[in-house]
């Protein structure tokens, strides 16, 4: 998918259905650690494809629930007091509030999730936890 069809696809929508096929959107050659790739929103939720090279610190959003749905990838992560090895297939759902991150990338090839969150993303939402 060239990046103009992405891009026009994502204009779209916003304001009406669209159909992106996930595992032909790439990371730019010179996307940073963690690279977010926002795919649609309106009023009531946000979706973003991330693809994650590097630790995600620790946070947790005070409004939004994140489901995440995992592509791409292994890891181990934190969620609430937890820590757990995720892979492709596995879905989380993390309610607001509720602590979480990426401790370490454990496969040779990025992570690639699925992020959806509701209502729509406001980064002020999101809160860095101490490790």
């Amino acid at each position: 998918m060239s990046m103009v069809s992405l891009i026009f696809l994502i204009q779209s929508m916003t304001t009406s259905a669209a159909i992106i096929h996930l595992p032909e959107v790439e990371s730019p050659a010179n996307a940073a650690a963690i690279h977010n790739q926002p795919l649609a929103e309106s009023e009531h939720s946000s979706s973003f494809l991330l693809t994650i090279d590097a630790a995600v610190p620790n946070h947790y959003h005070q409004r939004h629930t994140e489901q995440i749905y995992v592509l791409e990838g292994t890891a181990r992560m934190r969620l609430a007091d937890e820590e757990l090895m995720i892979r492709p297939g596995d879905y989380l759902l993390i309610p607001p509030g509720t602590v979480h991150g990426v401790l370490e990338i454990t496969s040779n090839q990025p992570l690639k999730v699925l992020s959806i969150q509701s209502p729509r993303f406001d980064p002020s939402d999101r809160v860095l936890v101490p490790d």
